[in-house]
This record gives structure tokens, C-alpha cells and sequence, in this order.
């Protein structure tokens, strides 16, 4: 007698109602992506082969790979531009993760008293609004303000913190640092803290040492809690311009004659393009750039971390 085969299921072939259901959830989500995301992107790829500006607001003509060459081209603001952005990125996330990591270590010590106030007191700057923070750091950093005055008590002469190239770059990495640092520490904290106690304790009956303690046990358990957030603070860093417009706006002038300045990064000379010089063409290109920059770090981010990965349940 031949064997019976069993007959699928009449729904293994069509989507569940749950399944239609979940689309239908999803639907605000999707038309806001496209209305506000998508459709956005795709005008400003449309407007970086543009001469949109100033002068063609209202008759602007297609110009092929025109702005793309400027940007590319001898002169251009590009380069520099760009070096000091890498600087800016890898100098404040080292800082700030760094930073962030020691306090976090210092507080994490079961000996230090008074641990708790330590903690509120160094969280504060997070908690302050982040505009009124860089006012005062503004008048701090003044010429005629209390930096300054106390660098005269020492017999060193008033600096012009924001109008120097070199001055003003230090002075927008210690401001990021302040605002950033408390973010790291908390949660260098909570991984410190999450680490099984026990650990040590073995380590202890092992005779080892602290550096063979922080070695072995302290650093890979908080490498894998922080490693995604460096690559994320990177390319955070990257498009960072609020301090830098705040405090700076770029400036001062690179040299004569130039349109950039020597703390402008690819975010904040974008910014001058669009809102300064009107040059709305070559800024889509520069938005363009940055956005294919920041998605090779998000990539690298999904690859290191592995967020996009499917699993089984």
C-alpha cells in the first residue's frame, strides 16, 4: 500500500493575519522613512550635480561632476579640511573613551569613600544643557576671562584661546572632552561592575598581580562592552559640529582669501556652505561624501559587532 504524503498546511503558503499585521504596524515607520529620508537623500544626489546657489536659486541647470571636481581639485578645501576632521575624530574619541575609562576604574574601587558623590559630581556635565555649557566655556576660554588670569599669575601672556589655530583646536578638543567624558565613564562603570567577582578572587589565590589582573580579567570584559561604542563615537566625532560652531564657527581664517577655517571639519564647513556662501550645489556633494563616509563606518560597526545578523528562535 503506498505511503500517504502529508499535505502542507493551507497556511504554510500564505502570510499569517499576525504577519499582515506586522507590516501594517510597520507602515508609519516606513512612509516617514521615505517622506523624510529617502526622498531627501535622493534630491540631494539630484542637487549635487547642480550649479544650485546663491545666483541660481530660481534657474539652476544640471553641471554633471562639476562640484565634484571642485571638491577633488587643486585648492580645494577638501584636504585640509578632511585632516583635521581625522585629527579631530581619532584625538577626541581616544580622549574621551580613555578618560572615561580611568574615572571609571578610579571609582570602581571598593575602597574609595564616599564613592556615590563622586559619581554625581563627575556626571554633571551630561546633565547640564549643552549650549549653556559651551557659553561658559566661551567666556572661560575669553581673552580677558579666568583662564587667562591665571595663566598671568605664572607670568605666561593672555592667549587668544579662540582666534589661533593652535589654541582654538585645543580648547574645542577639552570642551568635547568635558561634554562626552561622563557618557564613557557610566558605562565603563556598569561593565566594571557587571565583571563576576569571583574572577579576582581566583586571580588573588593565584598570586597575581594588578597589571595581571587588569590584564587578563578588567580589559577584555570592558573591551567587549565599549568596542562598539568607540567605532559608533567615531563616526559621531566624525559629523560632530555643535561645539565646533558654538564655540569657533571654524574660525580662525585658515589664510587670506580662504572660505574654510582652521578648526572647520567636513560637518561645520558644509554647514558655512550652505548657510554662509549659499553654495547649495557643492554642499549636497560635501553632504554626499560625509554620508558615504559615515556609512563605511556604521558598515565596519554592523561587521565588528555583528547587530545586523539573523538568528534563529
Amino acid at each position: 500500500m503506498a505511503a500517504k504524503v502529508a499535505a502542507p498546511p493551507a497556511s504554510a503558503s500564505h502570510a499569517r493575519p499576525t504577519d499582515r499585521a506586522a507590516y501594517l504596524y510597520l507602515a508609519p515607520v516606513l512612509v516617514a522613512t521615505i517622506l523624510f529620508i529617502i526622498l531627501p537623500f535622493l534630491y540631494t544626489v539630484y542637487i549635487s550635480f547642480t550649479n544650485y546657489s546663491l545666483f541660481h536659486f530660481l534657474q539652476f541647470q544640471l553641471v554633471g561632476l562639476q562640484n565634484y571636481k571642485q571638491i577633488f581639485g587643486t585648492g580645494s578645501a577638501f584636504f585640509p579640511v578632511l585632516g583635521w576632521t581625522i585629527t579631530w575624530m581619532i584625538v577626541c574619541t581616544v580622549l574621551n573613551v580613555g578618560v572615561g575609562m580611568i574615572l571609571a576604574m578610579m571609582l570602581n574601587v571598593s575602597r574609595l569613600r564616599e564613592r556615590n558623590i563622586y559619581r554625581t559630581i563627575l556626571i554633571i556635565p551630561w546633565s547640564l544643557p549643552f549650549i549653556l555649557t559651551a557659553q561658559v566655556w566661551a567666556g572661560i576660554y575669553n581673552t580677558q576671562g579666568p583662564l587667562n588670569l591665571i595663566l598671568g599669575w605664572f607670568g605666561v601672556d593672555r592667549i587668544n584661546w579662540l582666534n589661533t589655530v593652535g589654541p582654538a583646536r585645543a580648547a574645542l578638543i577639552i570642551v568635547n572632552l568635558w561634554l562626552s567624558y561622563p557618557f564613557f565613564m557610566t558605562v565603563c562603570l556598569a561593565a566594571l561592575q557587571a565583571i563576576p567577582a569571583e574572577l579576582y578572587e581566583v586571580a588573588d589565590l593565584d598570586g597575581a598581580s594588578s597589571w595581571q589582573r587588569f590584564r587578563a580579567i578588567t580589559w577584555p570584559f570592558m573591551l567587549t562592552a565599549i568596542t562598539p561604542l568607540i567605532i559608533t563615537q567615531l563616526a559621531f566625532q566624525f559629523g560632530n559640529a555643535g561645539v565646533i560652531i558654538l564655540l569657533t564657527n571654524g574660525n580662525p581664517i585658515a589664510f587670506p582669501g580662504a572660505n574654510y577655517g582652521g578648526t572647520d571639519t567636513l560637518a561645520t564647513y558644509a554647514y558655512k556652505l550652505i548657510f554662509q556662501l549659499r553654495l547649495y550645489g557643492l554642499n549636497a556633494a560635501y553632504s554626499i561624501l560625509i554620508f558615504f563616509i559615515l556609512a563605511a563606518l556604521t558598515i565596519f560597526n554592523a561587521m565588528v559587532t555583528g547587530s545586523f545578523k539573523e538568528t534563529d528562535r
